[in-house]
């Protein structure tokens, strides 16, 4: 071979541990229904002999489907199949978010946004039972009672949006928003607390997404999120500026 030609690398295959295989076992057996969310596992001893592997591999194996959240061992009674679980997604995702080394993380989350909470509120508007729209009266009231609070005005905010993606009826909603709305959750209360304008257009801002929302109007609620989330990144940005000239 002449210096000036590559090498031909190609992937290294790599045998599979035995106590990932007895994972991917187990878990194909519960996608197949073979066991359900609440059953118990056999015995240990059990699955080693069907598995025709140790008791110590059928252990690792569980300890794995335990990390991924499919599982759950409960000392003295066995090991059981955990039901759907959306707050693990939830977490892993915002954990993932959280070691993003870019600095423009908020920008990117504020742009998925725009997207997501924009489809959001024209499914909550026709969707949103009357429990839901009482709800969502209720928050918008109590942020005008505290209107002095920056925190409790930021933890609000937060309700507010999170109460239009239970209303959509579609969980998938909030489990991908929770971890977004966590991650800005301090731009929130910077928000609030630094805002040094008045507050009735951030009000009326809130105010025409409920109104479209309780009212049915599905494209006015889409248009009034977007037109909301516009001013909140601008505020975003503005602020990150002032942090940069600081900084200089």
């Amino acid at each position: 071979m002449s210096a000036s030609t590559p090498p031909e690398i190609t992937p290294i295959e790599r045998e599979q541990r035995l106590y990932e295989r007895v994972a991917d076992k187990i878990l194909t057996l519960i996608e197949d229904g073979a066991w359900r969310p609440g059953d118990r596992l056999p015995p240990e001893r059990e699955l080693a002999q069907g598995f025709g592997v140790s008791r110590t591999v059928v252990r690792e194996a569980v300890k794995v489907l335990e990390a991924r959240g499919i599982l759950e061992s409960i000392t003295g009674s066995g090991v059981y199949v955990r039901g759907p679980d959306s707050s693990l997604v939830s977490q892993s995702l915002q954990t993932y978010l959280q070691l993003l080394p870019d600095e423009n993380t908020e920008f990117k989350i504020a742009e998925i946004r725009r997207v997501l909470e924009g489809e959001i509120a024209a499914l909550a508007a026709l969707r949103a039972t009357p429990e839901q729209r009482r709800e969502l009266q209720t928050i918008y009231a109590e942020m005008q009672h505290y209107a002095g609070s920056a925190r409790t005005l930021a933890d609000l905010d937060f309700r507010f949006h999170l109460a239009l993606a239970h209303a959509t009826h579609n969980d998938l909603f909030s489990v991908l928003l929770t971890p977004l709305m966590e991650q800005l959750r301090e731009y929130f209360l910077v928000n609030w607390d630094n805002y040094g304008g008045p507050l009735e257009p951030v009000f009326e801002q809130h105010k025409a997404i409920l109104d479209a929302v309780c009212s049915g109007d599905a494209e006015g609620a889409r248009r009034a999120m977007i037109e909301h989330l516009a001013f909140s990144e601008k505020l975003m940005r503005e602020r990150v500026a002032e942090k940069a000239r600081t900084r200089a």
